[in-house]
Formats: structure tokens, C-alpha cells, sequence
């Protein structure tokens, strides 16, 4: 909103001849879409490559949890074969009798397929299985955390540009209160109550806050660059959009919940409960190797030959087999103890594992929700320096419109009410970040935000 001002009866009609279309030209927005939120956060978790990549690794995951590979089905293995050979040989026998062939030819062929089935070694199968599945929900908690940060970087680019945004309006301001300081002086100096040392340093002052308009438009399109490549648009996406027209912050958020909740959902504690699984998972499985493995096999086959020399000219077979076998490793160079040692070092840095990340997760969330609760305080007190400032350029309107205050004292209190205002929108932009991270760390996020 720009500070109300009231113009001496014998200025106000040539002052608002001239005032009111610029003004009406300088506030007048252009056509625009607004940009949700929600819309942001969506587009986003949908386009962007990252976040592709982290969900299909989840994929991946998920399709190595299944009971072939975990080695609770048999295996079933097939084989062909053909061959083709031409013979010449000249035989004596010990009857006195010869024999010769020349280019005698002859055939084989054959085919199998051969059934193996391991119904016993330690119960492997098993711990591979809660292995896999453990090593899926650690990938799940990486995946949920990167896509948080990514929503996280989202939100922050978003209200990036809302900051940016209001900026820009406040700027916008400050070159129409410069610009009617400089109407009012023009007019001073017609009726001879202003020098042209005062006219041209009132130009300069509006000519410094049209270019701050400038470098603040730059920036925007910049924040609203950086927001179209989180959301996986192309770099020559639009940035003819606006967002939301102010900032708001939850003030409600307790350290009690979100340290409770924290400890249940933070997906880098999940990842580390993850690790610790398969770690304990990976202990049964070596522990396997100190048993014997029992197979059942069966197998079938059959073979062909056609020959034009030799003592069988044609023969048929088949073939069906089938048994048992257990095979146990007597010695292998103490590499069964040295795998279950190492399995159960790796267990025991994943316990700590554990706990240090419980602990950081505390410490995190102990700073990030004081660095909160400190950004609301400073919300509340910029909010109040702005009002007050607001305030004060009313006044110094009107007292430089009867010529009680300079134009220095003037563009002092201008330049104020530009600063309180910048540093309000920064700690509004400063609380929302402090938000954002509480419910990063405390797993609430993609929740509040949108899930994946």
C-alpha cells in the first residue's frame, strides 16, 4: 500500500494532473498466472529428474525383495546339443579282415534338463529374504529423504520469489513517493520556494529507486528461474507467473510432538534402523555356513546317433535320474569364522549407527526449533518497526509538503521505510525456512506438503 499523503489546497489540482496516470501506470500489473504452492511441490515430486531417479531406485529394491533370490526355489537347467562329423579310416582287424570308409558321416544329438532344488543350508533362505527386505525399507528412507529435501528446496525457492516479490512492490513504492517528491518540488520551484539544486537531486534519488527496480526484477526472474528447475521445467520455461502475495508461517508448532515425532518417522533414523537389520540379517546368513546343504536333484536326457561307420549304425536313448545330495565344507581356510566376525563387527557399528543418529536428529532438532521460535520474535518485532516507519513517511509527507522537513529528512525516512520493510520479508522468509526444516527433521513434510 503507499503511504497516504495530503497535497496543499493551491498544488492538489495541478499535483493530481499530473500524479495520478503515472502512478495508475507504475502500479498497473501485467497479465499473470498465479503459481500454487501445492502446484510447485506436485510438478515437482512429478518432473523433476532427481526425484525420478530416487522413486525407480525404490523400484529396484523392491523387485530384488522375492523368493528366487532369496534361494527358496529350485533351479531348472536345460541343454541341447548337435554335432556333425565326416570320418575316413582305413581298419584292420585280427581276423586278417580291412575295412575302409571314406567320408563316412554320422550324427549326434541330444537333450536334457536338470532339476536342483536346495532344501536345506541353515535356513539361509531365510535371513537372504529379511535381508532384502530390510535393505528395501532403507532404500524406501533414503528415497523419502531425498524427495523431502528436494520439497524442502521447493518451498524455500517458492517463498524465495514471494519475498522477491513483495520486494519489488516495496520498491515500487519508494519510486512513487520519489516521484511525487519530485512533482512537489517542480512545483516549489515555480512558485519560487525551491531551488534547481533540490529539483535535480530529487531526479537523482528517483533515478536510483527506478534502478533498484531494475536489479530487483532481474532477481526475481532469477529466484523464478531457479524455482522452474526444481519443478524439472526447461530452462526456457515462463517466468511470467506470480506467487503467493505474502508469506505465512505456522506458529504452532511444540518441541514435544516434534521431537516424538521425529524419533518415529525421520527417515535418516529409519535408514539407520534399515542398516542395522540387514547387518543382524547378514549375521544369520554366514552363520549358515557352518551347516550342510542338502539337494535334491532329478534330471532327464535323451540322445541320438546316426553313423555310416563304426560298430553302431543307429542308437536311441533315455534317461531319468534323480537323488539326493549333501555336501557340508569340512575346512575352507577359517573364511566362515572370519565372515561371521566381520557380520558381527558391522553389527555393532550399526547399533551405534543408531544411536548417533538419534542423537544428532535431537541436537538438530533442538537448534532448528530455538533458530524458529527466535524468527517468530523477530517477525513480530519487524512487524512492528514497519508499522511505525509506515507511520513516520505519512508524516514526513505532509511536513514536506508545508515545508517543515528538507528533502533530506524526507528520503532519511523514505530509505527507512524501505529497510524496515526488507527486513521484515526477511524474517518472515527466515521463520518459513525454520518451519521447513523442523518438518524435514521430523519426518512430517511430504505430510504437510504432499506425499509421494
Amino acid at each position: 500500500m503507499i503511504p497516504r499523503f495530503r497535497l496543499a489546497p493551491d498544488l492538489l489540482l495541478l499535483v493530481g494532473a499530473v500524479l495520478v496516470p503515472s502512478l495508475v501506470q507504475a502500479q498497473q500489473p501485467g497479465p499473470r498466472d498465479t503459481l500454487r504452492l501445492d502446484t510447485a511441490v506436485q510438478r515437482a515430486l512429478d518432473e523433476n529428474r532427481q526425484a525420478r531417479i530416487a522413486r525407480r531406485e525404490v523400484d529396484i529394491a523392491e523387485n530384488n525383495v522375492s523368493l528366487g533370490n532369496a534361494g527358496f526355489l529350485p533351479t531348472l537347467t536345460g541343454q541341447a546339443n548337435y554335432s556333425r562329423s565326416r570320418t575316413s579310416s582305413d581298419q584292420t582287424f585280427l581276423t586278417g579282415e580291412t575295412q575302409s570308409t571314406d567320408e563316412a558321416q554320422s550324427t549326434e544329438s541330444s537333450a536334457g534338463i536338470d532339476l536342483r532344488w536346495t532344501v536345506f543350508d541353515g535356513l539361509q533362505p531365510f535371513a537372504t529374504y529379511d535381508r532384502l527386505g530390510a535393505e528395501r525399507d532403507r532404500q524406501a528412507a533414503a528415497t523419502t529423504e531425498e524427495i523431502e529435501a528436494l520439497v524442502a528446496d521447493v518451498i524455500d525457492g517458492y517463498y524465495d520469489v514471494a519475498r522477491r516479490q513483495q520486494q519489488l512492490d516495496v520498491l515500487r513504492e519508494a519510486v512513487s513517493i520519489s516521484r511525487e517528491r519530485l512533482r512537489i518540488v517542480k512545483l516549489r520551484r515555480k512558485l519560487g520556494s525551491a531551488s534547481d539544486l533540490q529539483v535535480r537531486q530529487a531526479r537523482v534519488d528517483l533515478n536510483a529507486d527506478s534502478a533498484a527496480v531494475l536489479r530487483q526484477q532481474t532477481e526475481l526472474v532469477n529466484a523464478k528461474s531457479r524455482l522452474n528447475r526444481l519443478q524439472g521445467r526447461s530452462g526456457d520455461a515462463s517466468v511470467r507467473y506470480a506467487v503467493a502475495s505474502s508469506i505465512a508461517v505456522d506458529t504452532s508448532l511444540g518441541y514435544a510432538p516434534l521431537r516424538q515425532t521425529a524419533l518415529r518417522k525421520s527417515p535418516a533414523l529409519r535408514q539407520a534402523r534399515g542398516a542395522l537389520q540387514v547387518a543382524n540379517a547378514e549375521i544369520r546368513e554366514t552363520r549358515a555356513d557352518f551347516f550342510p546343504t542338502v539337494d535334491l536333484t532329478a534330471g532327464y536326457g535323451y540322445s541320438r546317433l546316426d553313423a555310416e561307420s563304426g560298430f553302431l549304425q543307429r542308437s536311441n536313448s533315455t534317461d531319468f535320474s534323480y537323488g539326493v545330495s549333501l555336501a557340508f565344507d569340512l575346512f575352507n581356510g577359517l573364511n566362515r569364522w572370519r565372515r561371521t566376525q566381520n557380520a558381527e563387527i558391522r553389527a555393532t557399528n550399526a547399533r551405534l549407527a543408531v544411536e548417533d543418529v538419534r542423537a544428532r536428529l535431537t541436537t538438530e532438532l533442538t537448534s532448528a526449533y530455538e533458530r524458529y521460535r527466535n524468527r517468530l520474535r523477530l517477525v513480530t518485532l519487524e512487524r512492528q518497526n514497519r508499522n511505525a516507519v509506515q507511520a513516520n513517511v505519512d508524516v514526513a509527507l505532509e511536513q514536506f509538503e508545508v515545508g517543515t522537513i528538507t528533502s533530506v529528512e524526507l528520503r532519511e525516512v523514505q530509505e527507512q521505510f524501505i529497510q524496515a520493510e526488507s527486513r521484515l520479508l526477511t524474517a518472515q522468509f527466515e521463520a518459513k525456512q525454520a518451519e521447513v526444516e523442523l518438518l524435514r527433521l521430523s519426518g512430517q513434510l511430504l505430510d504437510r506438503y504432499g506425499g509421494m
